[in-house]
């Protein structure tokens, strides 16, 4: 079963290994591997990772137990953030953020 909630402190991490992954994964395709490393770049400051990802305040996405997606927008309709799980997609949670 597909749950959308609020963004919940703890829900840091996951979000940034989907961030991450996704775009590693799937944005790559899309992308070259230098602007891939500038938008996801294997090291990262975890406080200001922490500071963006509370400021946006997204959705999270939740299949069966397990955190697959997410995505934000903001008051003016600006949407900073919108990743599936790169393992997930195409299961209707793009959808469901919106």
């Amino acid at each position: 079963m597909l749950i959308i909630r609020k963004f919940q402190n703890g829900d840091e991490l996951t979000l940034r290994e989907i961030f991450f992954n996704t775009i590693r994964n799937v944005n790559i395709k899309d992308y070259s591997q230098i602007q891939v490393q500038a938008w996801a770049p294997d090291d990262y400051d975890q406080p200001e990772w922490y500071k963006r990802i509370s400021a946006i305040n997204p959705f999270v996405a939740i299949l069966n137990g397990e955190v697959v997606g997410y995505a934000d927008v903001q008051d003016d309709g600006y949407i900073d953030h919108f990743f599936c799980h790169w393992q997930h997609q195409g299961k209707g949670i793009g959808k469901a953020l919106q």
